[in-house]
């Protein structure tokens, strides 16, 4: 009868030493550990803890939305993007996790979950018109350029100087073909926020469209001489002097960028072409 105890005694010590190494750690402690890794930015070990548990509880709203920041602080954007949209589609009332998919969406440029997530969030929270910019300027990134002016007008209702609005109405317009308008609205904007960046570089490129090549000059030198290290005026000037057949001043304007970033878009074929005549 002595003997027959080993057995079981072996097993019981065994238990106690597995206990004592964490291995039958309950799906909670798992959790919780998985959450403080993540707290501390070492996404590699929660990772290994969250494992267990996707298997395990694969539609537990906690392991769900846990593994989508993970995967996201891991910067493996697919895999965070897939659990966010897990748990936004099984916990639908949960704000989180549409704020989890807009962010992961972006990452791995989804615009249409991008879209649902901005059209949840305003439903949830019962203000619709917070994110109808949002949904205009995904519309735009997606090529609904018709649904994007459409949402402006909505913006143009309640805010008719929304600047973000107008820009994106400007930019619809420019990629269908209604250039003139696009302009005008774009001035508009010139008037009202001047020396901007980002306006500046759009009626210059507006103007290349049209073919109107002195206004399109006339705009970038006013944009490199504003801004004097921003590479893409300089850049954008010289295309449309090469365009006009001024090879001497696009080589100046080209070379600009060249001091500055000789691996910007190629700019280092392009100068060194017209260093040697060939164009």
């Amino acid at each position: 009868m002595q003997t027959s105890r080993v057995p079981y005694l072996a097993i019981w010590v065994l238990a106690v030493i597995l206990c004592a190494c964490g291995g039958d750690k309950s799906p909670r402690a798992r959790l919780e550990k998985t959450r403080n890794l993540a707290s501390q930015e070492k996404f590699e070990k929660a990772l290994s803890e969250l494992r267990p548990l996707i298997t395990g509880q694969p539609t537990d709203s906690a392991v769900l939305i846990l593994a989508a920041k993970v995967y996201f602080g891991l910067e493996k954007y697919d895999s965070a993007h897939y659990f966010a949209k897990q748990y936004a589609m099984l916990y639908p009332t949960r704000l989180d996790g549409y704020h989890m998919l807009y962010m992961t969406g972006e990452k791995v440029k989804n615009y249409d979950d991008q879209i649902w997530a901005v059209s949840q969030l305003g439903y949830l929270e019962n203000d619709r018109r917070k994110y109808h910019v949002e949904i205009a300027q995904l519309n735009f990134l997606r090529g609904e350029y018709g649904m994007a002016m459409k949402t402006c007008e909505m913006v143009f209702e309640y805010d008719p100087n929304n600047i973000a609005a107008l820009f994106v109405m400007a930019n619809s317009l420019a990629t269908i073909g209604q250039l003139d308008s696009a302009i005008g609205i774009m001035e508009r904007l010139d008037k009202q926020n001047p020396n901007q960046v980002e306006i500046l570089s759009n009626l210059a490129s507006f103007f290349v469209s049209k073919r109107d090549y002195q206004q399109a000059i006339a705009h970038f030198q006013r944009l490199t001489t504003l801004f004097p290290d921003y590479l893409p005026g300089w850049y954008g000037l010289g295309n449309v002097l090469l365009q006009a057949g001024d090879t001497a001043a696009a080589k100046d304007a080209y070379g600009q960028v060249y001091r500055r970033d000789s691996t910007f878009l190629g700019v280092d074929s392009i100068y060194r072409h017209l260093n040697r005549g060939i164009y």
